[in-house]
C-alpha cells in the first residue's frame, strides 16, 4: 500500500508560496546570464526539503520531536525508510537527494550541506557554479514528483495558485530540461507589435521592443509562452 505525503492544504499553499519566489529568483537569473541568486536558492531548496521529509513523516506517523526538541533529520529519514508502506520511489529519492548534498562541492572542503552549517558560514563563500544550481533545482523536482506524485497537478488545477504552475511548468522545461518545444520565448521576451512610420522609406514598420526581466517574468506567471 502507498503512503501519500498528506500534507494539509495550509502546508501545501505554504510550500507554493516559498517555492514561488525561488523560481522567480531562478528565471531573474536566467534571464540576466547572471548567478546572483544561486547560493540562496540552494540553501532555500535544501531548508524545503527537509521541511517536506518532516510532513511526510508526520503523515505516516513518525514524531519528528523527541521531548523538547527536533529529532534529529537523518533519524527520521531513515525510520522513514524502515516503513515497509513508503514506496521504494520515495525511499530512492531520499538517498539521491541525501548524496547529492553531502557530495556536491561549493569549495576545495565545502559541500552544499556546509550552507546550513552555522560552523562554517563564512562571508567570502565561493560562488556556487551554474551547472550545480541547475542539478540542485532537478534534484528538488524530482524529489516533489516520487513524495507526492500528485502536487503539480493540484496546482494545474486551482485557479488561485496558476501563476506558481505556470512558473514551475516554464521553468522545468526551458531551464531543467532545456526543452522549449511549445514555448514561444519571442513571445515571452519581446512586447506587443507596434506600427511607425519610418521617414526614409516613407511606410510604417512593425516594432516589437526587448521587455525588461520583472516583465518577462510577469509574462511567463500569465503564461503568455503559448
Amino acid at each position: 500500500m502507498s503512503v501519500p505525503i498528506g500534507l494539509s492544504e495550509s502546508n501545501r499553499e505554504a510550500l507554493i508560496i516559498r517555492w514561488r519566489r525561488l523560481l522567480v529568483l531562478g528565471l531573474i537569473d536566467f534571464f540576466n546570464g547572471s548567478n546572483e541568486f544561486g547560493k540562496l536558492i540552494i540553501k532555500e531548496i535544501i531548508d524545503m526539503r527537509e521541511a517536506i521529509i518532516k510532513a511526510y513523516a508526520v503523515s505516516i506517523g513518525i514524531a519528528i520531536q523527541s521531548g523538547n526538541g527536533w529529532r534529529n533529520l537523518n533519524e527520521i529519514i531513515d525510520e522513514i525508510k524502515k516503513n515497509s508502506h513508503v514506496p521504494d520511489m520515495v525511499k530512492m529519492e531520499l538517498d539521491n537527494s541525501e548524496s547529492m548534498i553531502i557530495s556536491e562541492q561549493i569549495s576545495h572542503n565545502r559541500t552544499l550541506k556546509d550552507l546550513r552549517n552555522e560552523e562554517t558560514h563564512s562571508l567570502n563563500l565561493n560562488d556556487i557554479p551554474k551547472e550545480t544550481v541547475t542539478r540542485i533545482w532537478r534534484m528538488f523536482f524530482e524529489f516533489v514528483k516520487a513524495i507526492e506524485p500528485d502536487f503539480f497537478e493540484y496546482a494545474r488545477n486551482r485557479p488561485d495558485i496558476k501563476e506558481f504552475y505556470n512558473l514551475q511548468y516554464f521553468f522545468q522545461k526551458v531551464i531543467i530540461e532545456g526543452n522549449r518545444e511549445g514555448i514561444d520565448l519571442d513571445k515571452v521576451k519581446k512586447g506587443e507589435k507596434y506600427y511607425k512610420k519610418d521617414r526614409y522609406i516613407g511606410r510604417y514598420i512593425a516594432i516589437r521592443l526587448e521587455k525588461g526581466v520583472y516583465e518577462i517574468v510577469e509574462s511567463i506567471k500569465r503564461g503568455d509562452w503559448q
